[in-house]
């Protein structure tokens, strides 16, 4: 199993960076497959079931800093649904998984796919904004999620992260959409890298 894991081209610098949990229908299953032969060999499988159990922590860690941002009432909008860009695959993916955890704890949520939405509509349970665009996801949330890099998402216009009452909080799982421009007018949070935020305007 280590030869295999070690040859396999997904792990390294190209696919492996800070970000959120990871998804999809093969890691998460292969290291719970690897657990589980380890148990019926009767030996400890410490490094796969703790990476379950850290892995599947990140959702509920992420849910906890959405809705702090939030406050009491608003929305929170997710985008991206599919567990990686270019793919309608919403097996395990960490955008649909906060989703449904933020249903859960009743918060108000909107979602964005360019690929998944239908894959997310027969998972996701609760009453869920499907938006028929990224700009228009973010335009009905208070905190903007961007769970799956999706290159589609640099291209949203500054004008539609900026709101005059109160500013966007946009948490970006990514660092996709750092910039200038955009911490000038949203409360702009990175995971994975450097400062957890950024500066915003006169910072």
């Amino acid at each position: 199993v280590t030869s295999a894991i070690g040859l396999d081209s997904r792990i390294g610098r190209k696919y492996l960076r800070g970000a959120i949990a990871y998804g999809g229908p093969c890691f998460p299953r292969d290291n719970q497959a690897l657990s589980f032969l380890a148990r019926q060999l009767e030996v400890p499988a410490l490094v796969p079931e703790a990476t379950d159990r850290a892995n599947h922590a990140e959702t509920a860690l992420l849910a906890d800093r959405v809705q702090q941002e939030l406050g009491s009432g608003g929305r929170a909008g997710i985008l991206g649904l599919a567990y990686k860009p270019n793919s309608d695959v919403v097996q395990e993916s960490p955008g649909l998984l906060l989703a449904q955890a933020l249903l859960d704890r009743g918060i108000a949520v909107s979602v964005y796919d360019p690929a998944a939405l239908d894959a997310a509509r027969a998972k996701l349970r609760g009453e869920v904004q499907y938006c028929d665009s990224a700009e228009a996801c973010v335009i009905a949330s208070e905190v903007v999620v961007v769970a799956t890099p999706w290159e589609e998402f640099r291209q949203i216009r500054p004008e539609a992260w900026s709101r005059p009452e109160r500013r966007r909080t946009v948490i970006d799982c990514w660092r996709l959409l750092e910039s200038d421009v955009l911490r000038s007018v949203v409360d702009y949070v990175r995971l994975g890298k450097g400062p957890e935020r950024a500066g915003t305007a006169g910072s």
